[in-house]
């Protein structure tokens, strides 16, 4: 009798942590898949904003501007800390040349 009450506390406690780590994994998923989302919208923006960047230290009124230069440097290297991070978009987007393919656009 005290066999099978042990047996059938194990089963319980088994089925309940099976049903606890599907819970938790899939709520896990569900974070990476809106940290993704967000982290390639981030993507985008920097990238617009250091192309627009660029385009106005083009024009004849800003060209040679330092500020606008050690802005364009900047923006550069978020682009490349940025880089480090695409990898979780492309988990769920497939864009893993997301950055490389605007970067030439930038440069």
């Amino acid at each position: 009798m005290t066999e099978i009450f042990i047996l059938t506390s194990l089963l319980i406690a088994s089925v309940g942590l099976n049903v606890f780590f599907i819970w938790y994994g899939r709520k896990l998923l569900n974070d990476l898949y809106y940290m993704s989302d967000n982290l390639g919208s981030l993507v985008e923006q920097v990238l617009a904003f250091s192309a627009h960047l660029v385009s106005v230290h083009e024009l004849e009124m800003f060209y040679g501007d330092d500020v606008l230069g050690g802005l364009i440097n900047h923006s550069k290297d978020l682009i490349a800390t940025l880089e480090d991070f695409v990898d979780i978009v492309a988990l769920f987007e497939g864009n893993e040349d997301l950055l490389e393919e605007d970067d030439q656009d930038v440069e």
